[in-house]
């Protein structure tokens, strides 16, 4: 089993800028997402990290309106 140091992020995990820039929309736009229940994340330190696999998820569905 690998230890993840709380310092760094763990692999393939992406921030909020890069999730706006995968989906196509701007960094607000992911906030409201995490908030109204489409988007899950964790929080590391003081950044948030998002499972890419999620977004490619949210974007294959067309949840987006």
């Amino acid at each position: 089993m690998e230890n993840i140091s709380p310092y760094c992020p763990p692999p393939n995990l992406v921030t909020v800028p890069e999730a706006a820039k995968i989906l196509g929309v701007g960094r607000k736009v992911v906030y409201q997402l995490l908030e109204n229940g489409f988007l899950y994340a964790i929080r590391r330190q003081r950044k948030i990290l998002i499972d890419p696999c999620c977004l490619y998820k949210f974007l294959d569905t067309g949840n987006m309106a």
